[in-house]
């Protein structure tokens, strides 16, 4: 199901692409490209869901990691691009609340290979000789690994959920074919959610849940053909 998943959505944002493509063929300002970036992800884990009835899971943690991706898209107008974008984030450790009556009771959550597909759009409104400031969206999926411990109950989980982000930045074009850009990103990598098993006997014990979200600083170099 999750490879189905997974081709289905390539498949789209790869039709999404070539749709644009084709529609703007006949435009002078039509070309593709390729670009490679790397940036920090601040990251930020709300964590929800219930250990044993009637206690909730509380608490939010923060953590950094590495981005690095690539892209690949056309410059389809004169202000407008469309790109598809595989990025990696590595990896998170978060500390929240457990047990609520325990002041020493807390989950230890890892998520890890963190690998985001978006399908983008990206406005450029105005243009200041070589600088361009630049707006964009995307939707797509996150896959991620994440698992949970406070040593009483724990559980793990491969997951794909879908996810949206909004970026602004400025580029700066070095040459006709070669720019640089410097942005800011926000970006909802989804809920997850694990099913909670007793460490001791494999017990169930309720559910725990975690919306990560992230603000990120990114830096890419983009080659047109």
């Amino acid at each position: 199901m999750k490879k189905l998943y997974v081709m289905s959505l390539l498949g789209a944002c790869i039709a999404s692409v070539l749709f644009c493509s084709s529609v703007a063929l006949a435009s002078d300002d039509f070309r593709l490209y390729v670009e490679a970036e790397v940036g920090g992800s601040f990251a930020d884990f709300d964590s929800g869901g219930w250990n044993a009835e009637p206690f909730k899971n509380t608490g939010d943690d923060d953590d950094e990691a590495l981005i690095t991706g690539a892209h690949f898209g056309a410059e389809l107008f004169e202000y407008l691009r469309a790109d598809i974008g595989l990025s990696h984030r590595g990896d998170l450790d978060f500390k929240t609340k457990s047990y609520p009556l325990s002041t020493t009771s807390f989950y230890k959550t890892k998520i890890e290979d963190t690998y985001t597909l978006m399908f983008s759009l990206y406005f450029e409104p105005v243009r200041f000789e070589k600088f361009t400031p630049y707006i964009g969206a995307g939707i797509g999926s996150t896959w991620t690994k994440i698992s949970t411990n406070d040593t009483k109950v724990k559980g793990s989980r491969d997951k794909a959920i879908f996810s949206w982000q909004a970026e602004a930045g400025i580029q700066y074009d070095l040459t006709q074919h070669l720019t640089l850009k410097l942005g800011y990103r926000y970006i909802d990598l989804g809920n997850l959610e694990i099913h909670l098993r007793s460490v001791e006997d494999g017990t169930h014990y309720g559910k725990y849940r975690g919306e990560l979200t992230a603000n990120e600083i990114i830096f890419g170099i983009r080659y047109s053909f």
